[in-house]
């Protein structure tokens, strides 16, 4: 029997020392569950017996922020939305803000989701940006991005936790000292590499991190008060005038500098994913009906597509939608260097599929095979 504390006017435990480690849903499973139809209701109940329960009748990772109140009553009523869009609905009851990290579910404040998600991308780039500068750190960058699985216990500290992270990717953090003593629920930190580890716990102290001496040690820092990242934008249909005048007003604080036919953009990762869309809005349906997956052939399809800086992984998530199928092992593609989340630029017209998914891969070192509707994957 797994020793617990128990509450002395309830009997119900409070803390189990042992608990028996999950297997959740991971890559594409995960994500597959987050589209599936989701149902439930629940009548004054704290949001981490919620949260809880979903983790176990979904098998999937959800962290909650150590600054939302776990004994937080809610009442909601989920009917027929799919797991993503019910997990917004409870975030936004809690009024915090939901985003997906790794294969997890994140809770917590808006401005800490968005720091988290903005964080995220920063560090990645640092580490591309070590990679190539120095040909001979690739390996070590390999290492880094090798996905991993951390489950912790009740009543862990998060110095624990980091213990876990840095012994399994070989990395010294200076200034331990400046981790506050804390006790935590038990908890998951599902298919993750060392990035997104790292600050999925860190960012509930209030803290971030560099990157130093060549990838095997970080030291800590305060979260900044302003977390923004740059990227530069090539509008098609609007002048950079008006463009510049409708992100100003559709955003208003964000930096916005025009560069002769591009705009550079100073501004969260949301903002960033936010203003993707409204360079490449999604197709409106025709008519009203219930959408159709198309189950068309892929070898009889054509493609157009123009982005510019756009993880390769988001452009699959969007072919997924059209009914395209990707097969492909993940542990294998992060033991190949082969990083999904890679942005990349391309621009292709009427497109035969051949042509179309060598140039959305082969920047990857990917091999494709293309089966029907599937796409199957494999490193070169």
């Amino acid at each position: 029997m797994n020793p617990s504390f128990a509450n002395p006017l309830t009997d119900r435990p409070l803390a189990v020392l042992d608990r028996d480690s999950p297997k959740y849903l991971t890559d594409r499973n995960f994500r597959r569950a987050l589209s599936q139809p989701f149902s439930a209701s629940w009548s004054n109940v704290g949001i981490r017996a919620i949260l809880e329960r979903i983790q176990s009748t979904q098998n999937i990772s959800v962290i909650l922020d150590r600054r939302i109140d776990p004994s937080l009553k809610l009442t909601i009523d989920v009917q027929n939305l799919p797991l993503e869009k019910g997990l917004e609905k409870i975030a936004s009851q809690a009024h915090a803000e939901m985003g997906i990290v790794g294969s997890n579910i994140f809770i917590g404040p808006p401005q800490v989701v968005s720091n988290l998600l903005t964080l995220l991308e920063l560090k990645q780039e640092a580490l591309r940006d070590l990679a190539d500068s120095q040909p001979n750190l690739k390996s070590r960058v390999l290492i880094l991005s090798r996905k991993k699985t951390f489950h912790y216990q009740d009543l862990d500290t998060p110095a624990q936790i980091l213990q876990q992270i840095t012994k399994a990717y070989r990395l010294t953090l200076s200034k331990q000292k400046q981790i506050p003593h804390d006790l935590w629920a038990n908890g998951s930190l599902t298919a993750v590499d060392a990035n997104q580890a790292l600050s999925l716990v860190l960012i509930q102290l209030g803290f971030t991190y560099q990157w130093e001496k060549q990838g095997t040690q970080i030291q800590l820092e305060p979260v900044p008060a302003t977390v923004t990242i740059e990227k530069k934008y090539q509008p098609r249909r609007n002048s950079v005038a008006l463009f510049v005048e409708q992100l100003k007003k559709t955003f208003p604080g964000i930096t916005v500098k025009p560069e002769g036919n591009s705009i550079n953009v100073q501004a969260s990762f949301k903002v960033h994913e936010k203003i993707e869309q409204l360079l490449n809005p999604p197709k409106m349906p025709r008519s009203a009906g219930p959408t159709k997956v198309d189950t068309v052939p892929i070898q009889r399809r054509k493609f157009t597509l123009r982005v510019k800086q756009v993880p390769v992984l988001a452009i699959m998530k969007k072919l997924e939608q059209s009914g395209i199928e990707f097969d492909y092992n993940a542990s294998q593609l992060t033991d190949a260097g082969i990083d999904l989340n890679k942005r990349i630029d391309i621009s292709v017209q009427e497109a035969k599929s051949l042509e179309f998914f060598d140039a959305l891969f082969n920047t990857l070192d990917l091999d494709f095979q293309i089966q029907g509707t599937k796409v199957i994957l494999t490193p070169k």
